[in-house]
């Protein structure tokens, strides 16, 4: 038969209950919200700084893995509002003679990818030279894409690199080869192809760079041919107006006393100055330099990309200006690149940290192309 309770009977036993509940709640919820899985982190690699001179490149102020890169500077690059660091490395320093790796000179590298993640930064592991392969214009290399011993040892290298790093989270992403130099365009995608193999081994789901021929050209971009991969991406790199964003470099090589050139603005007659006739910047004299330039040079790339990327990342992995320019050209320059790029959609590093082309200055303090940069 049912039960009957008295009315106050009914209304104690409610308000022990009511008194049961409030105290049972916040100890549910607070053990529900403990246990349920945090949301998986979002590695972003949209907005980033090539750290130069430090594990490639190196000279007799800039030694290999100097201190004057450390943990200060990674803080300081992520206050900036940066998401990533491009770290070029020089691969034929990692590989010992006998085709291990030289963890000595990895060990560098690994106290980045550390310092970088706690400062909730990305990292690049961008391969700078690789046996055979330098684009230097002093030594420049390229048998690696044309000799297939020479090509599988290098890809044994980068089979075991890939595999030391294998357990490294979406936070880390591989690039290939920096601004290959070909001799034919069509040889790079063979070479694109082997790595892309010998990485995958170790590495099925982690997002790997290939870039085009001639130092990562735009001009050389249609003859790529990318792999059925979905988690790779395109890099190229920017610098153009060449005139511009290098004038006055010795390396080029450039004289000292070259006019100086402002963006927006018009070049000088070149003809007359101390750069031989034959120089490629002589096709710049007398031209007016403009932001449409760059926005068309983006265009035409990007129309390729709809056709061929499918969805699939373009990254320009390296653009800036030599700091001989005067300020605001300097900002206005990385202005107009920043705004193509984003415009497409496209994800960008520039370059580079404290070089010749610098976002922080000796003193510590932003130069004219952080400022010109849409951070924050």
């Amino acid at each position: 038969m049912p039960l009957s309770f008295s009315l106050p009977l009914t209304r104690s036993l409610h308000a022990s209950w009511l008194v049961l509940v409030a105290l049972i709640v916040p100890f549910m919820a607070q053990n529900t919200h403990a246990g349920a899985p945090k949301p998986a982190p979002t590695f972003t690699f949209k907005r980033g700084v090539n750290v130069s001179h430090w594990l490639s490149q190196n000279f007799d102020h800039r030694p290999y893995a100097a201190d004057w890169f450390d943990e200060e500077d990674v803080a300081w690059i992520a206050s900036q509002g940066f998401d990533h660091l491009r770290i070029p490395v020089d691969g034929r320093l990692w590989r010992k003679n006998d085709g291990s790796l030289d963890e000595e000179k990895i060990a560098p590298f690994v106290r980045a990818l550390a310092w970088a993640r706690g400062h909730g930064l990305n990292v690049i592991l961008d391969m700078h030279f690789l046996p055979g392969a330098s684009f230097d214009p002093t030594n420049q290399e390229n048998a690696v894409f044309t000799d297939t011993a020479l090509q599988e040892e290098v890809a044994a290298f980068w089979e075991k690199l890939a595999a030391r790093f294998k357990d490294e989270g979406d936070y880390l992403r591989f690039e290939i080869l920096n601004e290959p130099v070909a001799q034919q365009n069509a040889e790079l995608n063979p070479f694109n192809a082997r790595m892309l193999v010998a990485i995958r081994k170790t590495n099925p789901t982690r997002i790997v760079y290939l870039t085009s021929n001639r130092w990562s050209s735009f001009d050389t971009v249609t003859d790529v041919v990318l792999p059925d991969d979905p988690l790779i991406a395109l890099t190229l790199h920017f610098y153009e107006p060449f005139v511009f964003t290098h004038q006055r470099a010795s390396w080029v090589p450039l004289p000292p006393d070259m006019p100086l050139i402002k963006f927006p603005g018009r070049v000088p007659d070149l003809s007359k100055t101390k750069i031989p006739a034959d120089h490629f910047v002589q096709y710049s004299s007398n031209t007016e330099l403009t932001v449409d330039q760059i926005d068309e040079a983006f265009a035409k790339v990007a129309a390729w990309a709809d056709q061929h990327l499918k969805g699939r990342e373009l990254y320009i992995g390296e653009f800036g200006a030599y700091d001989v320019a005067d300020a605001d050209s300097r900002r206005n320059y990385v202005k107009a690149v920043t705004a193509a790029a984003e415009r497409h959609g496209w994800t960008w590093a520039v370059w580079d940290y404290q070089g010749g082309f610098a976002i922080r200055a000796p003193n510590g303090k932003p130069t004219a192309i952080l400022e010109g940069l849409p951070l924050k």
